[in-house]
């Protein structure tokens, strides 16, 4: 087999020093242009590939950035990888994605093995309020931080990226009101786990906003969880006319709930959810949700890991309160989807 070219292969075949010819292929100075074009030159015709990890080590980089999820059950994140995959694949830089299933003990295992392979930056959906930020900024100071779909209260130099979440609920809860819901129940994660603290905030200022009583529904925010949840919800003396969920994914949770139970979605119980996914409109009957683009998302997460979104601002008109140097959070825009799955109360 034939072996991988090495650095000072590249050396040999260029007429220069193995110093010089890592220096050239790392970018880095003192190589004058006509050396660093024929450096480069033997380089490709080896076929020479420089090692990432040994490239880490010496450099400190690994033109590579972390995306740790929460939850990967929920089809929305696979729309935001989609997204900070597309951009990173155009600026010739890697994603490198985790999974924490809600398990704070998985995330901080993550976080470590992200920051031994020094990985550039982290985006991380965090499990709770985003205590496992602070080990990968001990382990990795000075690194890009994103915290997405996350409040992250108390976490100062972190970029916060996520759906327009206050947005969101009042979108939900205002139009349940208008078709004459009063008692609005509202899913949510464990008060330990929730990172999305905004969403019942806003949810708790709507009903007082409207003089309606709040209804959070504590509950892992997994299918069976749900549906065990909803079920006994729906069980109860007094049983909500409506259902705002956190997501598509969990919608279908209640869907499954209101079957078991005898209840028609859209007629007995009102259910709205958020993102929009494909599925949606093919539940029976078709969602009602809050829709937003995630792969969108995902792009804007990436331009703040890597510094584009800083770098394109630098390039406006200061005038426009353009040439900041620092990225800003952002929150995508949502809008709501009216289907099947909402109706007047009966």
């Amino acid at each position: 087999m034939t072996q991988r070219p090495k650095i000072k292969d590249v050396a040999r075949r260029a007429g220069v020093s193995p110093t010089l010819a890592s220096f050239a292929l790392n970018g880095r100075e003192g190589v004058g242009e006509e050396t660093r074009q024929r450096i480069l030159a033997a380089a490709a015709e080896l076929g020479y590939r420089a090692n990432p990890y040994a490239r880490a080590l010496r450099t400190g980089s690994s033109n590579s950035f972390g995306l740790l999820i929460r939850n990967l059950s929920n089809p929305i994140f696979l729309d935001v990888i989609a997204g900070a995959q597309e951009a990173a694949v155009s600026s010739e830089t890697t994603i490198l994605i985790a999974d924490a299933d809600y398990s704070f003990e998985r995330e901080r295992q993550h976080i470590e093995r992200f920051a031994a392979h020094h990985v550039d930056g982290l985006a991380i959906a965090p499990v709770g309020p985003g205590e496992s930020v602070d080990l990968w900024r001990d382990l990795r100071p000075g690194a890009p931080t994103v915290v997405l779909y996350a409040t992250a209260p108390g976490l100062d130099d972190v970029i916060r990226v996520g759906p327009d979440a206050r947005r969101a609920v009042r979108l939900a809860v205002d139009h349940l009101y208008e078709l004459g819901h009063r008692d609005i129940a509202f899913l949510t994660a464990p008060r330990e786990l929730m990172a999305d603290h905004d969403r019942l905030d806003e949810f708790e200022l709507a009903c007082a906003d409207l003089g309606l009583p709040p209804r959070p529904v504590f509950t892992p925010l997994n299918l069976a969880a749900v549906m065990e949840r909803v079920t006994a919800l729906l069980d109860s003396p007094t049983p909500p006319t409506a259902v705002i969920t956190n997501s598509d994914y969990t919608a279908h949770g209640v869907y499954l709930a209101a079957r078991e139970r005898g209840f028609t979605v859209g007629r007995d119980l009102s259910v709205v959810g958020h993102d929009d996914l494909p599925t949606a409109e093919l539940l029976d009957p078709p969602l009602t949700t809050i829709r937003m683009d995630g792969r969108a998302l995902g792009r804007a997460l990436f331009d703040r890991l890597s510094g584009a979104d800083a770098d394109r601002a630098g390039d406006g008109d200061p005038g426009d309160g353009a040439g900041r140097t620092e990225p800003v959070d952002h929150a995508e825009p949502v809008e709501l989807v009216v289907r099947r799955s909402t109706g007047p109360v009966r």
